[in-house]
């Protein structure tokens, strides 16, 4: 018995060892594999993963939808403070997975990051409750007609996301931790089992049984099946970074080493979170801006957001992906290699795009009706899906652009186009639109930022190349 368990000891730490070389292996075919291959790995599998997420965010807004357009309209007030937790999630994966992956004893850091990511989701998860109203109010719920009937069922909603957001920020550092790691499959089945769980729960309680036996708002059902889908995702996460990838999690809070690692994991998440928020901001800004529209302009415009991370979900996942490929070409000295990936990303995109576009031109009429048969709400959405969609081809571009100067370390250049498309063109676009054209102008100002913004950089990147080209010349004469 004894000699089985030292057998079982000694294993160990050849498991980790087996793991270490798995993930060199992986990090020199990233250096030496075909292009287009190394991409469609590090992709698909976040393809459907970020597509799973989500779709899941999307029914979630349906279900809402059927309860009515008070309904509606309430969820969508939430969506800024849903993409504020949402920010934060990533930039805690950002944060860990860039640790780790520089660390030399990773089972501390893993387990002190683990803690450093309950307590900062903890703190504001409860700093979001105790000044929910105001945040709303902020976000133009006081000038909603229906509040008064809302408020309560709202109220419930938001007390089960938030107590849910200690199990999904866990759920989405291990995610980031995953990929970081080269674990790409895992990563995905992670996202895919937390996001499947989500519409299950969310289906069995909308069911005529529970119905009728559950006394549970539609919201409030909502609400219940995050908190179920987190839970049980957050599990699973810790099963694959503890048995799958052989992270120990057993850490002495009070050792130099802990102490050390909370600082350092601090000073990265304040520039990294503060980038990561500029999104949420500037949501919150234009959802104050669709606001003074009327409520039934915040229903639509809360079904045209959950919509367009779908039809933007091939830019979304290269924008995790190429960075990875990028980065460790571009710190290899392979520049060849670095221009096709981003070439060939660029190229998918734009037909991503279009083909995309022609199915929501196509579609508009059809998802109006089906989120909302109000004929205002419907026929916003259909405008919305109509116009958009041509200016996500530029808006793709911008986002792998930032993408790829993040990984080649020119994080303030992305820093300032982010700055630039989303407070230097979209809310003021959008503020121009709604006093000349109400919701209408809106919609068209958004698109016509992205267009701008998209043929900005392109002018900007003729520019450089074309100055390099001519500085290489000089030189060479």
């Amino acid at each position: 018995m004894a000699s089985v368990q030292s057998q079982d000891f000694n294993n160990v730490p050849n498991q980790s060892c087996a793991k270490q070389r798995a993930r060199a292996v992986k990090r020199r075919w990233i250096l030496t594999g075909s292009t287009s291959a190394v991409l469609k790995q590090l992709t698909i599998p976040m393809l459907f993963a970020i597509l799973a997420l989500f779709s899941a965010d999307l029914i979630e807004l349906y279900f809402a939808s059927r309860l009515g357009v008070e309904e509606l309209t309430a969820m969508s007030y939430t969506l800024p403070i849903q993409a504020t937790l949402f920010a934060f999630a990533i930039g805690l994966g950002i944060v860990v997975a860039t640790r780790l992956t520089q660390a030399r004893q990773v089972e501390e850091l893993a387990a002190v990051s683990l803690i450093f990511t309950v307590l900062v989701g903890a703190i504001l998860a409860l700093c979001i409750w105790l000044n929910l109203l105001p945040i709303l109010n902020l976000l133009g719920f006081s000038d909603f007609a229906q509040r008064d009937e809302v408020w309560v069922p709202l109220k419930s909603y938001m007390q089960y996301r938030l107590s849910a957001v200690v199990f999904f920020f866990l759920v989405m550092v291990i995610f980031g931790v995953l990929r970081a790691f080269g674990n790409m499959r895992a990563a995905a089945q992670l996202l895919i089992l937390f996001s499947s769980i989500q519409v299950a729960v969310s289906a069995a309680l909308f069911s005529p049984w529970a119905t009728s036996n559950m006394a549970l708002t539609g919201l409030e059902k909502l609400g219940v099946a995050h908190l179920v889908a987190a839970v049980i995702g957050c599990i699973w996460a810790l099963y694959l970074l503890v048995v799958r990838e052989n992270i120990s999690i057993k850490v002495s809070l009070l050792s130099v080493q802990s102490r050390q690692g909370f600082r350092c994991l601090t000073r990265l998440l304040v520039p990294i979170a503060s980038m990561q928020l500029l999104t949420p901001i500037a949501q919150s800004v234009l959802m104050a801006i669709v606001a003074s529209q009327g409520s039934d302009a915040v229903a639509a415009y809360g079904v045209v957001m959950r919509l367009e991370p779908l039809a933007l979900l091939l830019p979304m996942v290269l924008t995790t992906s190429l960075p990875i490929f990028v980065g460790q070409n571009w710190e290899a000295k392979k520049s060849l290699r670095v221009r096709r990936g981003i070439k060939l990303s660029v190229l998918a995109c734009i037909l991503w795009q279009v083909v995309v576009s022609v199915i929501l031109f196509s579609a508009a009429d059809l998802l109006g009706v089906g989120f909302c048969k109000q004929t205002f709400v419907s026929s916003s959405i259909e405008l919305a899906l109509t116009v958009l969609p041509i200016s996500y081809v530029t808006l793709a571009a911008a986002m792998l652009y930032v993408s790829c100067c993040n990984a080649t370390g020119r994080s303030l250049a992305a820093l300032n186009v982010s700055i630039i498309r989303l407070f230097g063109l979209s809310i003021p676009f959008a503020f121009l639109g709604a006093y000349m054209a109400g919701f209408t102008g809106i919609v068209w100002g958004l698109a016509l930022a992205n267009v701008v913004l998209g043929l900005g950089l392109l002018v900007y990147c003729v520019s450089q190349r074309e100055q390099l080209n001519l500085s290489k010349g000089s030189a060479i004469s």
